[in-house]
């Protein structure tokens, strides 16, 4: 789970990269140093016969 605290002490690095929280939330950290969060989901169309 990420806290106040974990957020502050990320740092920028030479590529991008996440910090999973749970259920498909996780923080992307720049190497430009900006810090987004971001939420993956899926939908499921129709059904499989």
């Amino acid at each position: 789970m990420l806290t106040d605290t974990k957020l502050k002490h990320l740092k920028a690095k030479e590529k991008k990269y996440k910090t999973a929280d749970r259920d498909g939330l996780y923080v992307l950290v720049t190497p430009a140093g900006s810090v987004t969060f971001r939420y993956d989901y899926r939908i499921i169309i129709g059904v499989k016969r």
